[in-house]
């Protein structure tokens, strides 16, 4: 078959109506209770065995001759807060995204609210992920899930994120890897997080649709069958599922392992907006799915962790969704696929993907970032894209997306982490831009990126270094900012300790406004004190 893939559709899946009036003490006191601990089999995982990946991270820290970092390197060269800057505000265009012109600034977008998010839980990392309304500031970890307002007021909180699925969860399961989502079409609120179980062997995409614009619902909830291709069962379970969605399909991409084994493939499940929030059809909420399995590159090579994008576009037609992926464990290249007829299977036809290699910077395995006061690094992960975002605005549609990646500074004699981002030209298939971004003897690491409406990119990110505890930082650049470059940092959160405590990412938070489209929202992990990790919000806009 074409581009190395496999496809199929399911059979009906039941659902339920939940709401957070009716969550009950036993509930909260019994059933529900926080894990404490992690499973073993939540280490992180990659295509490679753990062994493998350590000699790769081992390798990491090894500075690279200078002839093998020739791109120029974006310099993040400041540390003060930024001043509040305006930026114009506009609607949205039913064809695309009309670009606004803005007065050039000299630092990164402007911070206006900025608060605390969930504290630590029992659960390592935390794994933060954001979506904003009109009025609400939803946020997400391992595994609670608040809702607060825009000035930081904590509205509600469900508990151990099983309260929002009692209706749907499988007996037993273990939730890990949120993701939250706001539906600017169409106004509702997406949750996904997966699920999986030992005795017996299962695993799930747990997927939750609000009814209506209220964060606090009621949803409707269902458990989608990971270990499901199509309707055909494996002996496979999903890790760290991608939540994407456009105007017609919500997709939801996740690395697959056997049970106590190996990585297998890539897969994507699609979901039709539709049908989902209509709560399915009859008594009993009935959806189905759409599969894509066993993903390989152009190269022939296994793709993992493909990116769904979050669409911003016109409302009309029957457009192509598009995601995007890296080559594991590094390269000169990024996968763009092409999801035609998206929706295709719920009128009775299929849908179809593509893919085609797009040239970019060489990207390698990322060394561990150092802290003070300790030995244990802050563990970074590899070179899997983190995020999507693609924009239609004008006639131009581009894909912004980042990773995190390895560079040597000059001078310098050892390597260091640092952000490298992309913006991809869809139409031609090519890097309109990209580079990388840092600083010598520091660290950067789990980049999540976001446009606004006029098409100016905002990133938050992860620093530390020898003598800078783990914080929360962003940056971004204007339409008509030098090209390939991104404006210098801006703090959100110090860190305050060292952290010493297992893993430390998987990935950070980062949308746009639901209310005001010149406006982004960051959600990410700083070290708190008393070796505990810290979540922090901050609103920035150009």
């Amino acid at each position: 078959m074409p581009n190395g893939y496999s496809s199929g559709g399911s059979s009906l899946v039941e659902g339920a109506s939940r709401a957070f009036e009716e969550i009950t003490v036993q509930e909260l006191t019994e059933n529900f209770a926080p894990l404490s601990r992690r499973p073993a089999w939540m280490r992180d995982r990659h295509p490679v065995s753990h062994e493998e990946f350590e000699e790769l991270n081992a390798a990491a820290a090894v500075a690279d001759p200078p002839d093998l970092s020739p791109m120029a390197v974006g310099t993040d060269a400041t540390t003060a807060d930024a001043d509040d800057e305006a930026a114009a505000t506009a609607e949205e265009s039913p064809e695309g995204e009309d670009p606004v012109a803005a007065a050039p600034v000299t630092l990164a977008p402007a911070i206006g609210q900025r608060f605390e998010g969930i504290p630590q839980t029992n659960f390592t990392p935390p794994d933060c992920t954001t979506a904003v309304g009109p009025n609400d500031v939803m946020v997400a970890v391992n595994t609670d899930l608040a809702v607060y307002s825009k000035g930081g007021v904590l509205k509600f909180r469900w508990p151990n994120m099983s309260t929002l699925f009692s209706k749907t969860l499988p007996k037993d399961a273990t939730l890990f890897d949120p993701r939250v989502a706001y539906d600017h079409y169409d106004e509702r609120w997406i949750v996904v997080v997966a699920a999986q179980r030992g005795t017996p062997e299962g695993s799930w995409h747990m997927l939750a649709v609000s009814q209506g614009t209220d964060p606090k619902g009621p949803y409707w909830t269902w458990a989608l069958d990971a270990t499901l291709n199509g309707g055909a069962s494996t002996n496979n379970w999903a890790d760290y599922p991608q939540l994407g969605f456009d105007t017609q399909g919500i997709y939801i991409s996740s690395n697959m392992f056997e049970f106590s084994g190996s990585y297998q493939y890539a897969k994507l499940r699609i979901l039709q907006k539709k049908e989902l929030y209509g709560g399915g059809s009859g008594s009993g909420h009935n959806i189905k799915w759409y599969d894509f399995w066993d993903l390989k590159n152009p190269d022939g090579s296994s793709a993992y962790t493909v990116q769904p994008a979050v669409h911003f576009r016109g409302t009309r037609g029957n457009p192509p969704a598009y995601l995007v992926n890296s080559i594991f464990p590094g390269g000169s290249t990024l996968t763009l696929w092409t999801l035609t007829n998206p929706v295709g299977y719920w009128s009775g036809s299929s849908p179809s993907l593509a893919n085609e290699s797009i040239n970019c910077a060489s990207y390698s395995q990322p060394p561990d970032g150092i802290q003070p006061g300790t030995n244990i690094r802050i563990e970074t992960n590899d070179t899997r894209l983190l995020n999507a975002v693609y924009q239609y605005s004008g006639n131009t549609r581009r894909l912004w997306t980042s990773q995190t990646a390895k560079h040597t500074w000059p001078g310098e004699n050892e390597a260091r982490s640092v952000v490298q981002w992309f913006e991809i030209d869809v139409a031609s298939k090519s890097i309109a831009q990209q580079n990388r971004y840092g600083a010598a003897g520091k660290y950067y690491y789990y980049p999540a990126i976001q446009t606004d409406y006029s098409g100016n990119a905002y990133i938050v990110f992860g620093r530390s270094g020898q003598d800078e505890f783990a914080q929360v930082r962003q940056t971004g650049r204007k339409v008509g900012d030098t090209p390939n470059d991104m404006q210098n940092s801006v703090l959100i959160k110090n860190g305050e300790s060292s952290y010493k405590s297992n893993r430390w990412g998987d990935y950070y938070g980062i949308c746009r406004d639901g209310g005001d489209a010149s406006t982004v929202w960051m959600y990410g992990e700083y070290a708190d004190a008393g070796n505990n990790w810290g979540t922090y919000v901050a609103s920035a806009k150009f």
